[in-house]
């Protein structure tokens, strides 16, 4: 008579993946592909079941704090009480945009106030406090979760400026194939590093020692270039693990 060991099952971990366009909105990498690989790939070696919750980059804090999360991506900044934080995983280098023919100079942040601005979203929280002083003297201030309508804005002179991360410009600006238009851009603000929160030590600890290993092995480089080609097939992979 066969016997069958019971398979215990993987414990299961909530992870936060933040959005700054629309969700699924195509088959071109977004934002958000790398992280899905790369916690997708990170946890399962480490013995877990992963499933995905998406919520604006703003909210995943939020939801961290709350135990609604046992791991939210995108964390960045001063770290708060009661977090745990990884590594940095990823870097973004945002510049600040505007139309050549404006004739605009910008030589450092503070330059930023007598202009009209849209930035991406959450960028007040991250960009650092010199950021957020200049934008609350802006002229106007606003950020906007899709990315696509921030640059439109700023092609349309309904913005002076826009804050944004270089390639994610370049690239959204092909999308509405006005990559002839003349822009000018700022590199004035600093670069922003982001890492993977947590509210247990324990599971901090746990993953560090991998993140560690593939940083140092190169692994992220080759997780990111995958990504890159592979988005639809992630698009699929958040789909079927998301709550």
């Amino acid at each position: 008579m066969l016997q069958h060991a019971a398979v215990a099952a993987k414990p299961l971990l909530q992870v936060g993946i933040g959005y700054s366009d629309q969700l699924h909105a195509g088959p071109q990498p977004r934002s958000y592909t790398f992280e899905v690989l790369l916690t997708y790939r990170l946890f399962t070696e480490l013995g877990y079941d992963v499933r995905f919750v998406t919520a604006p980059y703003a909210r995943l804090t939020e939801l961290l704090q709350q135990q609604q999360l046992h791991i939210a991506t995108r964390q960045s900044g001063l770290a708060l009480k009661g977090l745990f934080y990884s590594s940095p995983y990823t870097s973004f280098d945002n510049q600040v945009f505007a139309l050549a023919e404006s004739k605009v100079e910008l030589n450092n942040i503070n330059d930023l106030k007598p202009y009209n601005i849209v930035a991406f979203q959450n960028a007040r929280q991250v960009l650092g406090p010199e950021f957020a002083s200049a934008s609350q003297q802006a002229k106007s201030y606003q950020e906007l979760l899709d990315h696509t309508q921030a640059v439109q804005m700023l092609l349309k002179n309904r913005s002076d400026l826009l804050v944004m991360d270089k390639n994610t410009f370049y690239r959204r600006l092909a999308e509405l194939k006005q990559s002839e238009t003349p822009v000018v851009s700022f590199a004035i603000l600093p670069k922003v590093q982001y890492r993977l929160g947590f509210y247990q030590p324990h599971l901090q600890q746990q993953v560090e020692r991998l993140l560690l290993q593939w940083l140092a092995s190169g692994q992220l480089d080759r997780l990111r270039a995958e990504a890159a080609q592979s988005a639809p097939a992630i698009e699929q992979l958040l789909r079927t693990h998301q709550g």
